[in-house]
């Protein structure tokens, strides 16, 4: 098998342990092969959804899956935020520790809206109206502020994020933790476990 050939040959070449050079290995491939998948989807926009959101279904109905709009890029959002700033001559003002502490508290009133409401199922069942709309418009908050500090920042946000799921797929292997919480320092790896 060619893989176990790449990965003693790491292993020999980094002197880390093969378990470890082996799960890292598997999550790049893994990574690959969504990324591939994702690249053949882009090419072939065959997809059948709705192009907005559905609002979700009155209680004890069954729930409209969760997705997002089609068509706005965060690069969209990302020019529109330059623009909407530079008009209001707010630029000045947006340094990144302004803007990181901003999305701070922006975060702070996201959890507001949560505060004593216990546990909170998916679809927000028995919400109203009125908080759904605080809710939505907190979470855009945090949006916003995060896309406006990644250009601040000089970050391809979308580049990064996908970035972090390979990173948390070597920490995360979901054949390891599936079911599981733990922190990822907390899980051993022997060799041939995975596979």
């Amino acid at each position: 098998d060619s893989s176990t050939e790449v990965i003693a040959a790491l292993t020999k070449q980094l002197g880390v342990d093969a378990a470890v050079v082996e799960r890292i290995f598997r999550a790049g491939v893994c990574h690959a092969e969504t990324m591939s998948k994702r690249r053949r989807v882009g090419e072939h926009p065959s997809d059948s959804r709705p192009k907005e959101p559905k609002e979700p279904k009155e209680e004890g109905s069954q729930a409209t899956p969760a997705m997002f709009s089609e068509g706005i890029s965060l690069e969209q959002l990302r020019i529109e935020l330059a623009e909407f700033a530079k008009e209001r001559d707010w630029d000045q003002f947006h340094a990144p520790r302004n803007l990181a502490l901003a999305l701070v508290g922006e975060v702070g009133e996201l959890c507001e809206c949560f505060q004593w409401k216990g546990e909170v199922e998916e679809g927000l069942p028995g919400w109203s109206e009125k908080h759904r709309t605080a809710l939505k418009q907190e979470v855009a908050d945090v949006f916003l502020y995060l896309i406006r500090l990644s250009h601040k920042c000089h970050i391809d946000l979308p580049k990064a994020a996908l970035d972090k799921l390979a990173v948390n797929a070597a920490k995360y292997p979901a054949g390891l933790v599936r079911g599981s919480s733990r922190k990822y320092t907390e899980y051993t790896v022997t060799a041939g476990q995975e596979g």
